[in-house]
């Protein structure tokens, strides 16, 4: 399992690359990190360590607590899903 923050990270965006690339290659990289490693925790690991790192520069640039900018983030999903309905 990776033990450092830099790999972390660096796993982070590797799966999150792919996530933004579309299903189809997500769907590829999940399986191939599944064969190659035996699981996916570390894949979780990595995108946690990632989405971490970006929160706390989010609260640098704006002044805010990591906690509002996570409020903030569910209200708008919320707002999003119910204008969808």
């Amino acid at each position: 399992m990776t033990t450092n923050d830099y790999d972390r990270v660096r796993l982070g965006i590797e799966a999150m690359t792919a996530y933004v690339s579309g299903n189809d290659l997500m769907t590829q990289y999940m399986a191939a990190r599944r064969v190659s490693d035996g699981n996916l925790d570390q894949v979780a690991d990595g995108a946690t360590a990632l989405c971490a790192l970006l929160l706390q520069q989010m609260g640098r640039m704006t002044g805010r607590s990591e906690q509002e900018i996570l409020q903030e983030i569910a209200r708008g999903l919320n707002r999003a899903e119910r204008q969808e309905e």
